[in-house]
Protein backbone atom coordinates (compact mmCIF):
# COMPACT_ATOMS: atom_id res chain seq x y z
CA UNK A 1 0.00 0.00 0.00
CA UNK A 2 1.18 3.49 -0.86
CA UNK A 3 0.33 6.54 1.22
CA UNK A 4 -0.31 9.43 -1.18
CA UNK A 5 -0.34 12.99 0.12
CA UNK A 6 -2.16 15.36 -2.22
CA UNK A 7 -0.71 18.66 -1.08
CA UNK A 8 -1.80 22.24 -1.67
CA UNK A 9 0.60 25.17 -1.17
CA UNK A 10 -1.15 28.46 -0.44
CA UNK A 11 -2.75 28.56 3.03
CA UNK A 12 -1.83 24.90 3.53
CA UNK A 13 1.97 24.76 3.77
CA UNK A 14 2.61 28.43 2.98
CA UNK A 15 0.54 30.88 5.02
CA UNK A 16 -0.36 34.10 3.23
CA UNK A 17 2.46 36.66 3.68
CA UNK A 18 4.04 34.57 6.45
CA UNK A 19 7.00 36.24 8.14
CA UNK A 20 7.36 34.31 11.40
CA UNK A 21 10.75 33.77 13.01
CA UNK A 22 10.79 30.22 11.62
CA UNK A 23 9.87 31.32 8.07
CA UNK A 24 11.87 29.71 5.28
CA UNK A 25 11.50 31.87 2.20
CA UNK A 26 10.93 30.27 -1.19
CA UNK A 27 12.88 32.01 -3.93
CA UNK A 28 10.31 33.25 -6.45
CA UNK A 29 12.37 35.92 -8.21
CA UNK A 30 9.88 38.61 -7.27
CA UNK A 31 6.77 36.76 -8.47
CA UNK A 32 5.29 36.43 -4.97
CA UNK A 33 6.20 36.29 -1.30
CA UNK A 34 6.08 32.65 -0.27
CA UNK A 35 7.44 31.41 3.06
CA UNK A 36 6.94 28.07 4.74
CA UNK A 37 7.32 27.47 8.49
CA UNK A 38 10.49 25.48 9.23
CA UNK A 39 8.57 22.68 10.98
CA UNK A 40 6.59 22.04 7.76
CA UNK A 41 9.72 22.03 5.57
CA UNK A 42 11.42 19.55 7.92
CA UNK A 43 8.33 17.35 8.07
CA UNK A 44 7.93 17.32 4.27
CA UNK A 45 11.54 16.21 3.83
CA UNK A 46 11.02 13.32 6.24
CA UNK A 47 7.65 12.32 4.77
CA UNK A 48 9.05 12.25 1.22
CA UNK A 49 11.91 9.95 2.25
CA UNK A 50 9.68 7.30 3.82
CA UNK A 51 9.18 4.08 1.94
CA UNK A 52 5.79 3.88 0.19
CA UNK A 53 5.05 7.57 0.82
CA UNK A 54 4.41 9.85 -2.15
CA UNK A 55 3.74 13.57 -2.32
CA UNK A 56 1.65 14.83 -5.22
CA UNK A 57 1.04 18.54 -5.68
CA UNK A 58 -2.61 19.54 -5.61
CA UNK A 59 -2.17 23.17 -6.61
CA UNK A 60 -2.20 25.45 -9.61
CA UNK A 61 1.07 27.08 -8.48
CA UNK A 62 3.30 25.13 -10.89
CA UNK A 63 6.38 27.34 -10.84
CA UNK A 64 6.29 27.65 -7.06
CA UNK A 65 5.88 23.90 -6.56
CA UNK A 66 8.89 23.20 -8.78
CA UNK A 67 10.95 25.74 -6.84
CA UNK A 68 9.95 24.20 -3.49
CA UNK A 69 11.06 20.78 -4.75
CA UNK A 70 14.37 22.14 -5.99
CA UNK A 71 15.18 24.48 -3.13
CA UNK A 72 14.33 22.09 -0.29
CA UNK A 73 15.35 18.86 -2.08
CA UNK A 74 11.91 17.32 -1.67
CA UNK A 75 11.05 14.41 -3.94
CA UNK A 76 7.54 15.03 -5.26
CA UNK A 77 6.10 12.34 -7.51
CA UNK A 78 3.66 14.25 -9.67
CA UNK A 79 1.09 17.00 -9.92
CA UNK A 80 -2.65 16.37 -9.88
CA UNK A 81 -4.07 17.57 -13.17
CA UNK A 82 -7.10 19.81 -12.80
CA UNK A 83 -6.09 22.79 -14.91
CA UNK A 84 -8.09 21.95 -18.01
CA UNK A 85 -11.40 23.67 -18.67
CA UNK A 86 -13.56 24.20 -16.74
CA UNK A 87 -11.24 25.64 -14.12
CA UNK A 88 -12.14 26.17 -10.51
CA UNK A 89 -12.78 24.52 -7.20
CA UNK A 90 -15.13 21.86 -8.54
CA UNK A 91 -12.59 20.67 -11.10
CA UNK A 92 -10.01 20.29 -8.33
CA UNK A 93 -12.45 18.39 -6.11
CA UNK A 94 -13.35 16.06 -8.96
CA UNK A 95 -9.66 15.38 -9.61
CA UNK A 96 -9.05 14.57 -5.92
CA UNK A 97 -11.96 12.12 -5.78
CA UNK A 98 -10.99 10.56 -9.13
CA UNK A 99 -7.42 10.05 -7.90
CA UNK A 100 -8.68 8.22 -4.80
CA UNK A 101 -11.00 6.04 -6.89
CA UNK A 102 -8.11 5.17 -9.23
CA UNK A 103 -5.98 4.05 -6.24
CA UNK A 104 -8.43 1.89 -4.24
CA UNK A 105 -5.76 -0.20 -2.49
CA UNK A 106 -3.80 2.85 -1.36
CA UNK A 107 -4.32 5.55 1.25
CA UNK A 108 -4.98 9.01 -0.18
CA UNK A 109 -4.69 12.02 2.11
CA UNK A 110 -5.63 15.43 0.79
CA UNK A 111 -4.15 18.33 2.76
CA UNK A 112 -5.77 21.45 1.38
CA UNK A 113 -7.30 24.56 2.92
CA UNK A 114 -10.22 24.13 0.50
CA UNK A 115 -10.85 20.47 1.36
CA UNK A 116 -13.90 21.39 3.41
CA UNK A 117 -15.55 22.50 0.17
CA UNK A 118 -15.77 18.89 -0.99
CA UNK A 119 -19.47 18.34 -0.46
CA UNK A 120 -20.46 14.88 -1.57
CA UNK A 121 -22.59 12.29 0.17
CA UNK A 122 -19.82 9.74 0.30
CA UNK A 123 -16.11 9.99 -0.28
CA UNK A 124 -14.05 7.00 -1.33
CA UNK A 125 -13.15 5.01 1.81
CA UNK A 126 -9.44 5.47 1.13
CA UNK A 127 -9.66 9.29 0.95
CA UNK A 128 -8.93 11.31 4.08
CA UNK A 129 -9.20 15.09 4.19
CA UNK A 130 -6.94 17.23 6.36
CA UNK A 131 -7.91 20.87 6.64
CA UNK A 132 -5.23 23.12 8.16
CA UNK A 133 -6.06 24.07 11.74
CA UNK A 134 -2.98 26.13 12.53
CA UNK A 135 -3.45 29.66 13.84
CA UNK A 136 -1.17 30.90 11.03
CA UNK A 137 -3.50 29.48 8.35
CA UNK A 138 -1.29 26.51 7.58
CA UNK A 139 -0.97 22.89 8.65
CA UNK A 140 -0.28 22.73 12.38
CA UNK A 141 2.06 20.22 14.01
CA UNK A 142 -1.06 18.36 15.12
CA UNK A 143 -2.28 18.23 11.50
CA UNK A 144 1.07 16.75 10.44
CA UNK A 145 0.80 14.15 13.23
CA UNK A 146 -2.70 13.32 11.98
CA UNK A 147 -1.34 12.74 8.47
CA UNK A 148 1.38 10.49 9.90
CA UNK A 149 -1.19 8.50 11.87
CA UNK A 150 -3.21 7.45 8.82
Amino acid sequence: MIKYLLLDIDSTIAPNMYRGTDAVEVETWGQAHISIPRYIVDWLKLFAKKENHRIIWCTDMGNISAQIESQFKIDVQDKLKFNTAPLGVWKKQAAIIKFAIEHPEDMVICADNDADLIKVDTLPKNLHLVIPTGTIKALSKEDLNKIDSY
